[in-house]
């Protein structure tokens, strides 16, 4: 089932089931989803699962930002990260988790151990930390997304979208005047792909992202 997971500060909150044609956000507690923000409309957007799903802004004061770009209707796709105020809300498709943590195996015709033999776990990846106080660390990326920076200026989010990982601004945090960067370029409003050895400027803090031991 698909359900959305709200973030703030980095820490999962609740996890909402979107079981019903529509799931509303808002700062009033009759929504279904009530985010205890003054920067939140009263009723702020609503979470449509029609044939797809889609994120609505109705209205709202300060906006509803995709993936870092406001946005007033859009459909979403899973892992999409929709910010409203100072949460961030994770879609999660039930249909294509499954399908990301399944891995089928045909193996060949009268070779019993053939899958065996040919099957190659996922590369697993991390980010080192290279400068700061905390030069030397090492995050892992075990989970769907792993926020970058500290409390209050966490700026980018790494997310996994099957094998691949991307780098994706949060829009809301941080100082403009010094954006997160990809091998030194400022990343925007889009998400960019991340290949093994990219360096990452976040905060004034330079990570790597790479092979896991």
């Amino acid at each position: 089932m698909a359900r959305i997971i709200l973030i703030h500060e980095g820490a999962v909150l609740k996890e909402f089931p979107l079981n019903k044609e529509r799931t509303t956000i808002g700062r009033k507690p009759h929504n279904d989803i009530q985010l205890d923000d003054p920067t939140v409309s009263g009723q702020h957007a609503v979470v449509l699962m029609l044939q797809n799903a889609y994120v609505e802004d109705l209205n709202s004061t300060n906006g509803v930002i995709l993936n870092g770009k406001k946005v007033t209707r859009r459909q979403l796709n899973h892992g999409d990260v929709i910010r409203i105020g100072r949460h961030e809300m994770k879609y999660v498709d039930g249909n294509a988790e499954e399908f990301e943590s399944t891995v089928i195996i045909q193996p060949e015709k009268g070779s019993a151990d053939s899958a065996k033999s040919t099957y190659t776990p996922p590369r697993k990846f991390q980010v080192s930390i290279l400068t700061g106080p905390k030069k030397g660390q090492v995050i892992e990326l075990v989970k769907p997304y792993t926020t970058l920076g500290s409390p209050g200026v966490q700026v980018a989010v790494v997310a996994r979208r099957g094998s691949d990982y991307f780098l994706m601004p949060m829009s809301g945090t941080g100082n403009r005047e010094n954006p997160p960067k990809l091998n030194d370029v400022p990343i925007g409003a889009i998400s960019q792909k991340l290949k093994n050895g990219d360096k990452i400027e976040v905060a004034g803090t330079v990570l790597q992202f790479g092979f896991a031991g």
